[in-house]
């Protein structure tokens, strides 16, 4: 299986951007023949969108650029974060598109409410996993930090069947020393499940928080394979049984 993973500079409430970028991106899969497109946390709307998130516009809009973009890119399986709104709340959550339209949704399950992350006060956490099969292989989606509680991880997805492969989308922001911990706790991730780990983290800045992309994929040893600083990268997935 060929992933691609689309990091990029999402900017805060440039819906229209965004989704110009992500369009450029898709291109560049389609030459590339990838099975799998993914892109990194609240990708549509820009993270973090705080207050934003308060007002009603705000939400549809995400939600019909979230369309129109599916709509144009119909011949890959894509997974991309937005804001997703019901009569119950918002969350943060990730977007399966296939075949031009909202095919899954996975909702953030682990809400981050510490230092710079505010998460508990904007969204609902979700409660059900998704695995959706891909070129043969089963994948878990996952947003940020879900994967950084390997053990609630892994009791999580005890009922998704086997997992060939984890995708985390991210937007997490650098710090010094950040990316030991992310390269440390994807390679537990890795190694507790059995199985690779796709990465796709944001990249740019907003506000005090700096994106520093560094998408990465993992094979179900936890060993690195394959990392990224620029646009976008491209990788094969790990056939190891969970």
């Amino acid at each position: 299986m060929r992933v691609a993973l689309g990091q990029f500079n999402a900017v805060v409430g440039d819906m229209a951007g965004n989704t110009r970028k992500m369009r450029e991106i898709y291109a560049r899969a389609i030459r590339a023949n990838v099975d799998l497109l993914a892109f990194p946390e609240l990708a549509v709307c820009g993270y973090p969108p705080e207050d934003l998130l308060h007002k009603r516009h705000f939400l549809t809009d995400c939600s019909l650029t979230l369309e129109r973009f599916a709509a144009d890119c119909p011949d890959k399986t894509i997974v991309v974060g937005f804001a997703e709104n019901d009569r119950d709340g918002n969350y943060n959550s990730a977007a399966v598109l296939q075949a031009g339209a909202l095919s899954r949704t996975y909702r953030k399950a682990l809400l981050p409410n510490y230092g710079v992350f505010d998460e508990q006060r904007y969204f609902r956490p979700g409660t059900d996993p998704l695995a959706l099969k891909v070129a043969d292989l089963n994948v878990a989606v996952t947003i940020c930090f879900d994967i950084w509680n390997t053990q609630w991880l892994d009791n999580f997805l005890e009922n998704a069947g086997p997992i060939q492969m984890i995708l985390n989308i991210s937007a997490s922001p650098f710090h010094t020393g950040k990316l030991t911990r992310r390269e440390e706790t994807i390679n537990r991730c890795a190694k507790q499940l059995g199985c690779a780990v796709a990465y796709c983290n944001l990249v740019g800045g907003q506000d005090e928080l700096i994106f520093d992309g560094r998408s990465m994929f993992a094979d179900s040893t936890g060993r690195i394979i394959a990392s990224q600083t620029a646009a976008a990268c491209r990788c094969s997935a790990d056939r190891s049984p969970r």
